[in-house]
């Protein structure tokens, strides 16, 4: 039987968190510079389509909602994984410690 090795790269593993942490970001600038901002409603749509203007305004607020909770998903990813690299590495200095 041979030898198994496992490992990650460390640098790689911040990239790519530094990565889902951009993606926040600018999710969370879309939502507070453009979707929010929107000023639209029933009572802009006319009289014959309060509805649909009611409907819409209702839609962009649902989706400001579900792209705020997709940036703090993204953020928690990164997160995640900060501090899963950041275990590995200290796990496999403590190993060589031990090795040396």
């Amino acid at each position: 039987m041979g030898l198994v090795s496992a490992g990650i790269d460390v640098e790689m593993v911040h990239a790519v968190a530094e990565r889902f942490s951009a993606a926040a970001e600018l999710i969370d600038n879309a939502v507070t510079d453009h979707l929010a901002t929107l000023a639209f409603h029933g009572a802009c749509a006319g009289r014959a389509h309060t509805a649909r203007g009611d409907a819409l305004r209702a839609g962009l607020d649902r989706l400001a909602i579900e792209l705020s909770q997709w940036s703090r998903a993204a953020v928690e990813v990164a997160v995640a994984l900060r501090t899963t690299a950041d275990r590995y590495a200290d796990a496999d200095r403590y190993a060589a410690a031990r090795i040396a």
